[in-house]
């Protein structure tokens, strides 16, 4: 009994012994190592690494093109205190485009010739507004500063001209800084919806030539247009040569005259074959006392 007992001591010994001996190979054991092939890790490199091309493609720009100004427009200067035509040339011929040049004044060889503009400085265009037969003028309220009761209807005439000179506008409103005014200065002036009409008798010469315009290109058949108050509606015209020399002479009329205001369109005849420029054109009536020329306008085409 006791070799049975002492036999399954050992046994049991020996069973112990061996479950140690396999947990300690099985806690050694390191797991498989994966070997990548070379063509791998350089795939996996290149995947990773490579970075896309994110450079813009090249953008040409286009130079800005200036509209060039080829329309040509009246603006309304003063002389001897009286109106007095101008030209410009603008993009666009409207009267917000008529309105902007004429703000900026006479040039230097206007100024010289005698121009100038009563219009105050520092006067900016808000914007015109047309609408039917009228047109709004929206200016800085330093339109109405200083001056007496003929610079003030001047510097209207100045604007009320110029904006009528648009075929369909007849009557002129203002704005100062947007808000619309009836009356203009101290004294009161009226530019509650006006036109040429209203200051002509003051403001205007009695023969106020608008076409063709001074210091232009000389271009035939020459088109004589413009208001007047004239003898009996009486209009004369000469173009003369550089040299003075007299290269024709006519007559038209206006559409009223003696007193009151008319209107003048007139296409005169051919010049001689060969004339170029620079001409003069003289535009007056006869005095009807001594048959001198008198309200003489005189323009130069180049």
């Amino acid at each position: 009994m006791k070799y049975v007992i002492r036999i399954l001591a050992i046994g049991a010994l020996l069973a112990a012994t061996s479950c140690g001996s396999d947990t300690q190979i099985s806690s050694s054991t390191t797991a498989p190592v994966t070997t990548l092939s070379a063509t791998t890790v350089a795939d996996t490199t290149v995947a990773d690494t490579t970075v896309a091309d994110t450079t813009m493609p090249a953008t040409t720009v286009p130079a800005t093109t200036v509209p060039e100004a080829t329309s040509p427009v009246e603006i309304f200067f003063v002389s001897a205190e009286k109106l007095s035509v101008a030209g410009r040339l603008v993009v666009v011929s409207d009267p917000t485009a008529a309105v902007a040049v004429l703000l900026a004044g006479p040039s230097a060889d206007e100024s010289a010739a005698g121009l100038l503009s009563v219009i105050p400085d520092g006067t900016t265009l808000h914007g015109v507004e047309v609408a039917g037969n009228s047109a709004t003028v929206d200016l800085s309220a330093a339109f109405e500063s200083g001056g007496g009761s003929l610079s003030m209807m001047l510097r209207v005439s100045q604007v009320v001209f110029t904006v009528t000179q648009f075929d369909g506008i007849d009557t002129v409103y203002f704005r100062l800084d947007g808000q619309p005014i009836e009356m203009l200065g101290g004294e009161g002036l009226d530019v509650n919806g006006v036109g040429r009409l209203d200051f002509a008798d003051l403001t205007s010469p009695l023969i106020l030539l608008e076409a063709p315009l001074p210091g232009f290109p000389l271009v035939q058949p020459i088109v004589i247009r413009g208001m007047s108050n004239t003898f009996e509606a009486g209009i004369n015209y000469q173009v003369l040569a550089a040299d003075g020399s007299l290269l024709l002479e006519g007559y038209t009329m206006a559409t009223s005259g003696t007193g009151t205001w008319g209107t003048f369109d007139h296409t005169i005849e051919a010049l001689p074959a060969g004339t170029v420029g620079p001409v003069t054109l003289r535009v007056f009536e006869y005095s009807p006392k001594d048959g001198e020329p008198i309200n003489v306008v005189e323009v130069t085409l180049t």
